[in-house]
């Protein structure tokens, strides 16, 4: 493992923009593919007689959550006689873009943070709580101004990035 993360580190080093690009991409794919899993597992499991058995440990855990949390009907499966969707390259395809496309964008704005608040010794809790403030406060909800209407989106992209961080 560390000399995956010595590669990183000398990668990051001489091209900042192509590995963050690459790495974005990536995180944007795995996280995707974990979704589009979940969800086949959750739909195979809800689609045999009776419901998961014993034997699925993985659709059992899934669907405690479920009973904890229910899903709004027919939200979760679709109408169809068949078993769960094939995997959609086309959507993990657009995961990977929009982060690999973000990311100019994004390694500007943490250098930006990093000249603004910069972090020492003996910087202690303020200086992250700063910059998690200042990133959480305008860069996020400016994300999801970029492709709304503007106007009370803000402040709704203000309480459901609070929500995720709480």
């Amino acid at each position: 493992m560390s000399l995956l993360i010595q590669k990183f580190n000398s990668a990051y080093a001489k091209r900042p923009l192509l590995t963050t690009m690459i790495t974005n991409a990536v995180l944007g794919a795995v996280a995707d593919t974990t979704a589009q899993v979940i969800t086949s597992v959750r739909e195979k499991a809800a689609r045999q007689p009776g419901g998961p058995t014993k034997d699925d440990f993985l659709a059992i855990e899934i669907h405690e959550l479920d009973r904890k949390i229910p899903w709004p009907p027919g939200e979760l499966i679709p109408v169809s006689d068949k078993l769960p969707p094939p995997f959609d390259f086309e959507r993990m395809t657009r995961f990977m873009a929009y982060p690999f496309i973000m990311a100019p964008v994004q390694l500007r704005w943490f250098k930006f943070l990093s000249s603004a608040f910069p972090m020492g010794p003996k910087a202690g809790l303020g200086v992250p709580l700063k910059r998690m403030a200042c990133d959480q406060l305008i860069f996020s909800p400016a994300g999801e101004l970029s492709e709304v209407e503007r106007g009370a989106v803000y402040w709704d992209g203000i309480e459901a990035n609070m929500d995720s961080t709480i």
